[in-house]
C-alpha cells in the first residue's frame, strides 16, 4: 500500500473539509455554521481548518467557487442541445429553478453582507463575480452559432445575466415568489436568434 505525501494528505483534508463545509453551510446557512461544527463533521480539530482556510469567509468562498462553476456549467449542459428557443427557455428557467433550491443563494447573500466592510474579502467577491461573467461569457458563446453575435455583444449579455441573477437571487431570499421569468422572457428573442440559426 504506497504511503500519501503530506501535501497530498494536506489536498485529501481540504476536499473534506470543503464538501462537509458545503453541505453544512447549504443546510443550516452560512451565519449558523461554525469552524467548530464544520471540522468536527469533518473529523478533524478546528486547528486543522483554521490552517487550510484562515477563517470561515476564506472556507465559504472555497465552497462558493466549487459551486459557481458548477452552476454556470450545469446551465452550459442545458442548453448544449436544444434546438427551439421554448427549449433554451425552459433549459434555463428550471435550471434557476434548481440553483435557488439548493440554498446556493442564501449562501452568497450572507457571505457578501458578512465580508462587505473586509477589504481583502470584497476584492475576493469582485474577483468571484468577474470569473462567473466569464464562465457565463463561454456558455453564452458555446450556445451561440458562430459568427452571430460579436465577442462584446455576447460579453455584455453574459454580464448582464449574471446581474438580474444576483438581483433575483437577492429578492428570493427574502420573498421566495420573486421568478426569474420576466427575465426569461426579455431573453427570448435573443434566444430565437440564436437558435434559429445551426451551430
Amino acid at each position: 500500500m504506497t504511503r500519501l505525501t503530506r501535501t497530498q494528505v494536506q489536498e485529501q483534508n481540504r476536499e473534506t473539509v470543503l464538501r462537509v463545509a458545503r453541505e453544512a453551510f447549504l443546510r443550516d446557512g452560512y451565519v449558523s455554521t461554525s469552524l467548530a461544527s464544520v471540522a468536527r463533521e469533518a473529523g478533524f480539530t478546528t486547528g486543522i481548518v483554521y490552517s487550510g482556510f484562515g477563517s470561515k469567509a476564506d472556507l465559504a468562498l472555497g465552497v462558493l467557487e466549487g459551486i459557481q462553476a458548477e452552476q454556470i456549467a450545469e446551465l452550459g449542459r442545458r442548453l448544449a442541445d436544444v434546438s427551439s428557443t421554448e427549449e433554451a427557455l425552459a433549459g434555463i428557467l428550471s435550471w434557476a429553478e434548481a440553483a435557488t433550491a439548493s440554498g446556493w443563494i442564501r449562501l452568497e447573500l450572507e457571505l457578501l453582507l458578512d465580508t462587505v466592510n473586509d477589504p481583502r474579502l470584497a476584492a475576493a467577491q469582485v474577483e468571484r463575480q468577474a470569473a462567473a461573467v466569464v464562465q457565463a461569457g463561454a456558455v453564452a458563446r458555446a450556445v451561440a452559432p458562430e459568427g452571430s453575435l460579436d465577442d462584446e455583444t455576447l460579453d455584455i449579455i453574459a454580464e448582464a445575466a449574471v446581474d438580474y441573477a444576483i438581483g433575483v437571487g437577492v429578492r428570493q431570499v427574502t420573498n421566495p415568489g420573486a421568478s426569474p421569468d420576466r427575465f426569461i422572457r426579455l431573453m427570448a428573442p435573443l434566444l430565437a436568434l440564436l437558435t434559429a440559426q445551426p451551430r
